[in-house]
Formats: structure tokens, C-alpha cells, sequence
């Protein structure tokens, strides 16, 4: 693989047609010299830089070529004024965790043996209230770069799977595996071409939730191929829906139908006005002064779609213990013991979860 300095210009995401064989690719790289930086062979997705810029205009008349896509920003989708830092004495079960009725199924379904990729700002395995849960820890932002440096991830990863350990937070499932992926910098800022390498690295790993607080505007063929793979290989992919506060303002990609979309609300239930809204919302989950981990041991409340999104993953982690299902027969049994909050379903989807409701459902 040609890594040379001599390629400055800027990456592209080339997605092959599927029927295309390896050889017609190699063709494709060697006719425009073309260099390789990532091969997502499954995907017949790769990443790529050319010696010209004007190579990338001339690739879209090849007919093996389905798009060239710009490796555009990805960020993460919390409030960043919200965070606050919460000093705990002994152990609270944070006020989302128990509105989702969790507790009350912890004795007989905690998220045993279930893996739950985290994409995300990595994660502090050495947290007490999560070191006994990271259980595979790797980075597509920079290889080496797999610790979190900026909280988000540990947060979110505390709201899926904290511990119940007597001090700290608890999770939804507090026995779940956190399979966390480090694709975005200490800023919360990725590439789309981390997330496609993430989400690849997630079905390698065989996970059975994936976790996706972050966002883009537009849409991907990349990422809605790697999505549909992902989906295929029968993982629950949940998304936070965005910050946009817009109407059909659903980020990619949790505006995909494979994709369960999460918008937030308060502790009474209100709907957050940051929260994007449209006709691909799935559920409203606790997303505004959520407690859980965050970097160097420590507690935080946070706000934003990205603290809803754990909420649900967790939710079906706790599913996926009792029986596992396949993503759409998640979705449903969730969707037939949701409760209304009064909201359009714009903003609200099929409702606020009852993960207690949703366990009865199930044989």
C-alpha cells in the first residue's frame, strides 16, 4: 500500500459498484494512479488520494464506479455548554436509567454476553465504574490513540454499561461488553472515512449493538452501504437523531431506515427544542442532564441526542439478553411497549421506552 508523501491532495471515498471483481479495482488505480490509504474489501469501498485532483472528476464516467465522495467532517451530537461535573457519594441510578424502568429487569436480564460497539471519543477503561465492562478497545482516528480525551465516549459508554458496583452511575445493561472504536479526536470531531472503518471493524467483531452519537447533514452512499452491511449481519445500529433543533432536520445516519433514530427529552418528559425532529424518528429517550462517566474517573451531566442515543442502546442490550432477536424485531418489540409523551411523531417517534414492558413481550 502506496502511503507516499508525494500525494498531497485531499482523500476521496470511492464505492465500487458491488459486482466489480478485485482486479477491475486494481485496474481502476493503476490506470489514474491512485493511491490506496484504506481498502474496505467487503464494502468494495476504498479510501484514496491521487498524484491530480482532477483524476477524482474523470472517476465517476468509469462504469465500475457507483460515486467519489468527499471524506467529509463528522461530529459528535452533544450540547457543549451542558456539561457540568457531579461529585457522587456511593452509587445513583442516573434519572433516564430508571425512567426506562431498567432497574426493575436487572434480576433476571442485565445485557449478559451482549457486545455493544461504541463509536465514539474512545473510552476510559480504567473508570471504575466501566474498566470490568471494555472488553475490546481499538481507534480509526489515529491507530495508536484508542484512550478518551474527551469524556464523550466514556459517558456514553456509562450510560449503556456502568457498572453496578455500589459507587458511581449504572447503566441500562449493566453487564453489557463495550466494544469501544475511538474515531473522533479530542474535540469530537471525525472523518467519515473513521466511521466507515469503525463500523467495518464492528461487524469483524461481531458486535450486536452498534451506538452512534454522532452526525452528518448530507447523505452517503459509503456510509449508507456500510450501514446496510452492518444491518445484514443482523446488528441493532441506533443513532442520535441531531442537535439541529430543525424540523426534517434527522442527521445521517440515523435518517436511514435500517437505523433506529433517537431524539431527547427532560427529566419530566418535555421535548428538547436542540432536538432534530422528522418523519424518520423512531423513539425519544433521557437526554437533557444526563448523569454518567466521564475521562479520568470522573462524573458529568451532559445534554444532547448523543446521551438519548446510549439510553436505547442499552435498552436493547437488555433485549438481546432475553432473546436474541433480529434489528427489526428489536425495533417492533420496542415500538409495541413505548409510551406516548402527547408529541407528533415527528418529534417523538413511537414514543418514550419501557424496557420492562418491552421484556414481558417477549417469549
Amino acid at each position: 500500500m502506496d502511503t507516499g508523501s508525494h500525494y498531497n491532495y485531499e482523500n476521496k471515498i470511492i464505492v465500487f459498484k458491488k459486482e466489480t471483481r478485485p482486479s477491475q479495482r486494481f485496474e481502476i488505480y493503476k490506470k489514474y494512479g491512485l493511491a490506496v490509504d484504506k481498502n474496505f474489501r467487503r464494502l468494495k469501498i476504498v479510501v484514496c488520494r491521487a498524484k491530480r485532483p482532477e483524476v477524482f472528476s474523470l472517476l465517476s464516467e468509469e462504469p465500475w464506479i457507483e460515486s467519489v465522495e468527499e471524506d467529509v467532517s463528522v461530529n459528535i451530537q452533544v450540547i457543549p455548554e451542558s456539561v457540568k461535573v457531579y461529585s457522587l457519594r456511593g452509587q445513583e441510578i442516573p434519572w433516564g436509567v430508571q425512567k426506562l424502568k431498567a432497574p426493575e429487569c436487572w434480576q433476571s436480564f442485565s445485557g449478559e454476553e451482549i457486545r455493544v460497539g461504541v463509536i465514539d471519543t474512545g473510552v476510559d477503561a480504567n473508570h471504575p465504574d466501566l474498566k470490568d465492562n471494555v472488553k475490546e478497545l481499538t481507534g480509526t482516528y489515529k491507530k495508536n490513540l484508542i484512550s478518551d480525551d474527551n469524556g464523550h465516549g466514556s459517558h456514553v459508554s456509562g450510560t449503556i454499561a456502568a457498572l453496578n458496583n455500589d459507587i458511581g452511575v449504572v447503566g441500562v445493561a449493566p453487564k453489557a461488553k463495550i466494544i469501544s472504536v475511538k474515531a473522533f479526536d479530542k474535540n469530537g470531531s471525525g472523518q467519515l472515512s473513521g466511521i466507515l472503518e469503525a463500523i467495518d471493524w464492528c461487524i469483524s467483531s461481531r458486535v450486536d449493538v452498534i451506538n452512534m452519537s454522532f452526525g452528518i447533514p448530507n447523505d452517503s452512499n459509503a456510509l449508507k452501504r456500510t450501514i446496510q452491511e452492518a444491518y445484514d449481519n443482523g446488528i441493532v445500529l441506533v443513532a442520535a437523531a441531531g442537535n439541529t433543533g430543525k424540523k426534517d432536520g434527522v442527521l445521517f445516519p440515523a435518517k436511514y431506515e435500517e437505523v433506529i433514530a433517537v431524539t431527547a427529552c427532560d427529566r419530566r418528559g418535555t421535548f428538547a427544542p436542540f432536538s432534530s425532529q422528522g418523519k424518520e424518528v423512531d423513539f425519544i429517550a433521557p437526554g437533557v442532564d444526563v448523569l454518567s462517566c466521564y475521562n479520568d474517573g470522573g462524573y458529568v451531566l451532559m445534554s444532547g441526542t448523543s446521551m438519548a442515543c446510549p439510553h436505547v442502546s442499552g435498552a436493547c442490550a437488555l433485549i438481546l439478553s432475553k432473546k436474541r432477536l433480529k434489528p427489526s424485531e428489536v425495533k417492533e418489540v420496542l415500538a409495541r411497549t413505548a409510551r406516548s409523551l402527547g408529541y407528533s411523531k415527528e418529534k417523538q417517534g413511537a414514543g418514550f421506552i419501557d424496557v420492562k414492558r418491552a421484556l414481558t413481550l417477549i417469549d
